[in-house]
Protein backbone atom coordinates (compact mmCIF):
# COMPACT_ATOMS: atom_id res chain seq x y z
CA UNK A 1 0.00 0.00 0.00
CA UNK A 2 1.30 3.33 -1.00
CA UNK A 3 0.50 6.89 0.55
CA UNK A 4 1.52 10.40 1.11
CA UNK A 5 2.81 9.99 4.56
CA UNK A 6 6.34 9.12 5.18
CA UNK A 7 6.80 6.12 6.61
CA UNK A 8 9.30 6.94 9.08
CA UNK A 9 12.79 7.91 9.93
CA UNK A 10 15.62 5.34 8.40
CA UNK A 11 18.66 6.98 9.45
CA UNK A 12 20.23 10.67 10.98
CA UNK A 13 23.11 12.56 9.09
CA UNK A 14 25.54 14.09 11.09
CA UNK A 15 28.44 16.17 10.57
CA UNK A 16 31.92 15.74 12.17
CA UNK A 17 35.32 17.21 12.88
CA UNK A 18 36.80 13.67 12.09
CA UNK A 19 35.26 10.63 10.12
CA UNK A 20 37.50 8.10 11.71
CA UNK A 21 37.30 9.27 15.65
CA UNK A 22 33.62 9.15 14.98
CA UNK A 23 32.99 6.22 13.81
CA UNK A 24 34.90 4.52 16.04
CA UNK A 25 33.37 6.06 19.17
CA UNK A 26 29.87 5.20 17.73
CA UNK A 27 31.10 1.73 17.64
CA UNK A 28 32.44 1.56 20.77
CA UNK A 29 30.30 3.76 22.33
CA UNK A 30 26.95 2.73 20.89
CA UNK A 31 27.71 -0.89 19.11
CA UNK A 32 26.85 0.97 15.91
CA UNK A 33 28.17 -1.50 12.41
CA UNK A 34 29.25 -0.26 9.92
CA UNK A 35 27.34 -1.06 6.97
CA UNK A 36 29.20 0.04 4.10
CA UNK A 37 30.83 3.39 3.25
CA UNK A 38 30.22 6.11 -0.01
CA UNK A 39 33.34 7.55 0.44
CA UNK A 40 36.45 6.89 2.23
CA UNK A 41 39.37 9.34 2.40
CA UNK A 42 41.38 7.52 -0.06
CA UNK A 43 38.07 7.85 -2.61
CA UNK A 44 38.47 10.95 -4.69
CA UNK A 45 35.62 13.84 -2.70
CA UNK A 46 32.26 14.20 -3.49
CA UNK A 47 32.39 17.95 -4.84
CA UNK A 48 29.60 20.69 -3.92
CA UNK A 49 29.59 21.02 -8.13
CA UNK A 50 27.50 17.88 -8.35
CA UNK A 51 26.11 17.57 -5.10
CA UNK A 52 24.74 21.26 -3.95
CA UNK A 53 21.62 21.39 -6.14
CA UNK A 54 20.77 17.87 -4.22
CA UNK A 55 21.52 18.29 -1.13
CA UNK A 56 22.08 21.41 -0.37
CA UNK A 57 26.14 21.32 -0.04
CA UNK A 58 28.08 24.55 0.10
CA UNK A 59 29.76 25.47 -2.65
CA UNK A 60 34.05 24.92 -2.58
CA UNK A 61 33.42 22.10 -0.16
CA UNK A 62 33.31 18.65 -0.53
CA UNK A 63 32.04 15.49 1.23
CA UNK A 64 35.48 13.67 2.06
CA UNK A 65 34.32 10.87 4.18
CA UNK A 66 30.66 9.40 4.48
CA UNK A 67 29.69 5.87 6.34
CA UNK A 68 26.00 4.31 6.93
CA UNK A 69 26.38 2.21 10.21
CA UNK A 70 23.62 0.23 12.25
CA UNK A 71 22.48 0.78 15.48
CA UNK A 72 20.78 -1.89 17.04
CA UNK A 73 17.27 -0.98 17.07
CA UNK A 74 15.93 2.59 15.39
CA UNK A 75 17.07 5.07 12.34
CA UNK A 76 20.82 4.47 11.20
CA UNK A 77 23.54 7.16 11.69
CA UNK A 78 24.90 8.59 8.78
CA UNK A 79 28.20 9.71 9.31
CA UNK A 80 30.15 12.76 7.44
CA UNK A 81 33.22 14.74 7.12
CA UNK A 82 33.07 17.66 5.21
CA UNK A 83 36.13 19.72 3.80
CA UNK A 84 36.84 22.97 4.80
CA UNK A 85 39.39 24.89 2.19
CA UNK A 86 39.27 27.66 4.49
CA UNK A 87 38.67 26.27 7.92
CA UNK A 88 35.32 27.86 8.03
CA UNK A 89 31.96 26.17 8.29
CA UNK A 90 28.82 27.04 6.65
CA UNK A 91 25.22 26.68 7.33
CA UNK A 92 23.49 23.31 6.33
CA UNK A 93 25.14 20.07 5.70
CA UNK A 94 28.39 20.85 5.81
CA UNK A 95 28.32 21.74 9.60
CA UNK A 96 29.34 19.96 12.63
CA UNK A 97 26.24 17.96 14.14
CA UNK A 98 23.43 17.05 12.91
CA UNK A 99 22.06 18.47 9.56
CA UNK A 100 19.27 16.33 8.11
CA UNK A 101 16.99 14.02 8.87
CA UNK A 102 15.70 10.96 5.94
CA UNK A 103 12.31 9.34 5.35
CA UNK A 104 11.17 6.30 3.89
CA UNK A 105 8.34 7.41 1.82
CA UNK A 106 6.28 4.92 -0.78
CA UNK A 107 5.13 7.80 -3.31
CA UNK A 108 8.24 10.46 -3.64
CA UNK A 109 5.99 12.55 -5.47
CA UNK A 110 3.11 12.58 -3.25
CA UNK A 111 5.11 13.23 -0.32
CA UNK A 112 7.72 15.71 -1.75
CA UNK A 113 3.80 17.67 -2.84
CA UNK A 114 2.38 17.89 0.42
CA UNK A 115 6.10 18.85 1.56
CA UNK A 116 6.14 21.78 -0.25
CA UNK A 117 2.40 22.78 -0.14
CA UNK A 118 3.08 23.26 4.30
CA UNK A 119 5.76 25.75 3.19
CA UNK A 120 8.99 23.47 2.46
CA UNK A 121 10.96 23.75 -0.61
CA UNK A 122 12.43 21.05 -2.64
CA UNK A 123 15.46 20.86 -4.46
CA UNK A 124 16.70 19.21 -7.14
CA UNK A 125 15.35 15.93 -7.81
CA UNK A 126 14.34 13.13 -7.54
CA UNK A 127 17.48 11.51 -8.02
CA UNK A 128 18.47 8.22 -8.81
CA UNK A 129 20.21 6.76 -5.94
CA UNK A 130 23.77 6.05 -6.28
CA UNK A 131 26.80 3.38 -5.15
CA UNK A 132 25.57 0.95 -2.91
CA UNK A 133 21.73 2.60 -2.86
CA UNK A 134 21.42 2.04 -6.50
CA UNK A 135 18.71 0.45 -8.03
CA UNK A 136 15.51 0.06 -9.93
CA UNK A 137 13.28 2.15 -8.39
CA UNK A 138 15.68 3.77 -6.08
CA UNK A 139 15.36 7.80 -5.50
CA UNK A 140 16.12 10.64 -3.24
CA UNK A 141 15.50 13.80 -3.33
CA UNK A 142 16.22 16.95 -0.18
CA UNK A 143 13.89 19.75 0.97
CA UNK A 144 14.01 22.77 3.51
CA UNK A 145 11.49 23.32 6.30
CA UNK A 146 10.70 26.93 6.70
CA UNK A 147 13.27 27.07 9.04
CA UNK A 148 16.09 25.65 7.09
CA UNK A 149 16.42 22.00 7.75
CA UNK A 150 17.57 19.29 5.64
CA UNK A 151 15.09 16.91 4.93
CA UNK A 152 15.81 14.31 2.96
CA UNK A 153 12.91 11.69 1.00
CA UNK A 154 14.13 8.24 0.12
CA UNK A 155 12.25 5.61 -1.81
CA UNK A 156 13.09 1.87 -2.04
CA UNK A 157 12.38 -0.42 -4.83
CA UNK A 158 15.26 -2.43 -5.06
CA UNK A 159 17.68 -3.99 -2.37
CA UNK A 160 21.06 -2.53 -1.42
CA UNK A 161 24.66 -3.57 -1.45
CA UNK A 162 26.08 -4.05 2.06
CA UNK A 163 29.63 -4.32 2.31
CA UNK A 164 31.20 -8.07 2.50
CA UNK A 165 31.87 -7.86 6.12
CA UNK A 166 29.19 -6.57 7.18
CA UNK A 167 26.93 -8.64 9.42
CA UNK A 168 23.82 -6.08 10.35
CA UNK A 169 21.07 -4.69 7.55
CA UNK A 170 19.92 -1.24 7.36
CA UNK A 171 16.98 -1.13 9.28
CA UNK A 172 13.70 0.62 6.98
CA UNK A 173 10.44 1.57 8.72
CA UNK A 174 7.41 -0.62 8.74
CA UNK A 175 5.00 -0.35 5.89
CA UNK A 176 2.16 1.13 7.22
Amino acid sequence: MTHSLSRGIEHIGMTVPNHETAVRFFGDALGAEILFSLVTKSDESMGAEELGPKNGLAAGTAIVAVTMMRLRNGPNLEIFEIDYPKGQPVRGIAEFGLHHISLTVDDMEAVTKRFEDAGGTLLEGPYDLTGQEAGEGNRGRFGRTPWGLLIEFESFGSPIEYDAEARARRWFPDEG
